[in-house]
């Protein structure tokens, strides 16, 4: 139905593009007037590309007055699918007599669009004739009224379409089709058993493969009874889109006898099926495939054995930590970080005591993977062990060690790991330390009382470690941090204000902002500029309201005392394109350190908001013309000025 339903609309198309050009030129298009006026032009001489019009216009405002109107013109060649998508779009009652009436006076591709229509409106008081059609010689015809009877889905039209299936063979695979839009629509209705009945049927038919599928899948939507054992068949089935439809009905059926039949399926299954149903399994969550899945990690076959690892941490509890340590300490390092994912995404708290209980008394391979286990873990019993390893002499041991306090040290032993970071100073494990500091500082709960322990530590720190601790203040945040950053940045000592501006400048929260500001104004001048491109930055980077973006931008201006910070200023402002930043921009046109800079600006903004704001863009653009030496500047403000006219 869809293909003719398609082919009929693209004849349309060639018809309706051929016709005359003057006749168009000439024609006023009907694409609004009211009904009366519409149905004037189809009972005028009109060229027929307005009557097409008309009718289009018509499918969206026509009442039943329409109807007999445009009825007249379901036979014609060129309109009869302008006709009668017009008419299909009609909810008067009159439209289905004319559609049921038409049908034994069309023929062809018309005959075929009105059984189509019919379909679409669902006029179960079409299938008597229908039948008739069905039954008849025209191809064509036969397989259009098929399709409709699947539509409708009546008692006797889905008898039709089941009949045609035997008696029919030329028309075979559309009678099929038609079953199977007459099952979902029993579906839709609700009307399971009879849906049930039909998708069996077709099933056990010899027919191609996308309705066997189809027909299987619509079971069950329709609730069969024998899912369990159409989910075996679709598993032992050869045929892999079969195999997968029972992949995915494995996967929604969760009761514990499912899982005794998949258990069964898979040690009977090749190993490529073996390593897909695994993973369903791991997918199901069902701890009943835990003992399978630990077996299978001995497997030969290197896939299975990898998707047994995975599976493990999906559904894997303590009594697989042996077996997953083992494969994350083995020579194959492809298996060794599966197994050490999965370690570290085993539920329970016994796990986190098996962990932490062998690492007490573990050594080389198997201590780094706990360590970096437990840190992943978050398991905070074993942070007394990582400090101690801190200090190791095995470099591997005391970065994975490091790495870990990053993800467990909480408030408590905060103070002990920024002295660890302090003292290390410039040693090869300081990069690690300061990473797992930040991280640790990102998680800290009380933000005032972690701020406070950094800044306590700022008096009698080195400049490079002053450095290191405002740096950890920018990850921390809250307004202790902010306002210990400040007072270290108008201190008279300069190693303290450089690290403090330098922390201020790279902020992660827009509250820094009024602070950097002040300071660009009235802070160690030193470090105003450094100040300011902060400011600048915060305006550049962050989710701000445009209002305070704006009033931002005019507080930047008024700090600024360089052309650098300037135009930088300038460059934001085409960023976020606004009549308000057009506005801001023009006064600097009269600036010759900055006017080819403001000139591409407003050109920039202009474009953006041209079709909201003609008038500004229009004298932005004339000012932008008569300063500018950048020939396409110059070019680009000309077109703009026409689109503004």
């Amino acid at each position: 139905m869809k293909i003719l339903r398609t082919i009929c609309s693209i004849t349309v198309l060639v018809v309706a593009l051929l016709l005359p050009v003057a006749a168009r030129a000439q024609q006023p298009l009907p694409a609004e007037g009211n009904e009366s006026q519409l149905l004037v032009i189809l009972n005028s001489d009109a060229e027929l590309f307005a009557k097409a019009k008309a009718c289009q216009r018509l499918a969206i405002i026509g009442t039943s007055k329409s109807v007999p109107v445009i009825a007249q013109f379901l036979a014609d060649p060129v309109l009869s699918h302008y006709a009668r998508f017009a008419l299909e779009a009609n909810p008067s009652p009159e439209v289905d007599k004319v559609f049921r009436g038409s049908l034994s006076e069309l023929k062809g591709r018309q005959l075929v669009g009105v059984i189509n229509s019919i379909a679409t409106r669902k006029d179960t008081q079409s299938v008597p004739s229908l039948l008739l059609l069905a039954a008849g010689d025209n191809i064509e015809v036969a397989a259009a009224a098929l399709s409709a009877l699947g539509m409708l889905a009546t008692a006797e039209s889905i008898n039709a379409v089941e009949q045609a299936l035997s008696q029919k063979p030329a028309l075979r695979v559309t009678a099929a089709d038609a079953c199977l839009t007459a099952a979902d629509q029993l579906l839709v209705g609700g009307k399971n058993a009879a849906a049930l009945r039909i998708l069996t049927a077709l099933r056990k038919a010899d027919l191609p493969k996308h309705i066997n599928v189809a027909s299987r899948l619509g079971e069950i939507r329709a609730g069969s009874q024998n899912v369990n054992e159409l989910m075996n068949s679709y598993l032992q089935d050869q045929d892999p889109a079969l195999f997968r439809i029972g992949l995915e009905l494995a996967q929604h059926l969760t009761d514990a006898e499912t899982t005794g039949q998949l258990l069964k399926q898979l040690e009977a299954m090749p190993p490529t099926r073996q390593v897909l149903l695994m993973y369903v399994l791991g997918n199901r969550g069902d701890v009943l495939a835990l003992p399978l899945a630990i077996k299978a990690t001995d497997s030969n076959d290197a896939r299975m054995k990898v998707a047994a690892l995975q599976v493990l941490g999906t559904l894997g509890d303590g009594s697989a930590v042996p077996t997953l340590l083992k494969a994350a300490t083995s020579n194959d390092k492809a298996l060794t970080v599966i197994a050490s994912d999965s370690l570290a995404e085993l539920k329970g708290d016994d796990v986190d005591t098996q962990l932490a209980n062998r690492l007490q008394n573990s050594s080389g391979r198997e201590r780094l993977v706990l360590v970096d286990v437990a840190g992943r873990r978050g398991i905070t019993r074993v942070i007394p062990l990582l400090l101690k390893y801190v200090t190791s002499e095995d470099v591997e041991l005391r970065n994975s060690a490091i790495d870990g306090l990053g993800m467990t040290v909480g408030l408590k032993d905060f103070p002990q790991l920024v002295d660890q970071m302090l003292a290390i100073g410039s040693s090869p494990s300081a990069k690690p330390m300061k990473e797992a500091l930040r991280k640790a500082c990102q998680r800290m709960g009380d933000q005032d009382t972690a701020s406070q322990i950094l800044l306590d530590r700022m008096t009698d720190a080195t400049p490079a470690a002053q450095t290191e601790l405002m740096d950890l203040l920018i990850y921390i945040g809250g307004q202790q941090a902010l306002a210990g950053a400040q007072a270290a940045a108008e201190s008279n000592d300069d190693a303290t204000a450089n690290a403090a501006t330098q922390a201020l400048g790279r902020w992660l929260t827009p509250d820094a902002a009024p602070v950097l500001l002040e300071l660009a104004k009235s802070g160690n001048s030193a470090y105003r500029v450094r100040c300011l491109r902060g400011y600048i930055r915060i305006i550049r980077q962050f989710g701000l309201r445009p209002a305070q973006r704006f009033q931002m931008s005019k507080l930047a201006f008024a700090a600024a005392t360089r052309d650098e910070e300037r135009k930088l200023i300038l460059n934001t402002l085409t960023r976020f394109p606004s009549v308000q930043g057009l506005r801001m921009v023009v006064p600097h046109l009269a600036n010759p350190s900055l006017s080819e800079e403001a000139s591409k600006a407003a050109v920039a903004i202009a474009d953006r908001i041209v079709n909201n704001d003609p008038q500004s863009v229009s004298s932005a653009m004339t000012k932008v013309i008569t300063v500018t030496t950048n020939e396409e500047v110059a070019k680009r403000a000309k077109v703009l000025l026409s689109r503004a006219k």
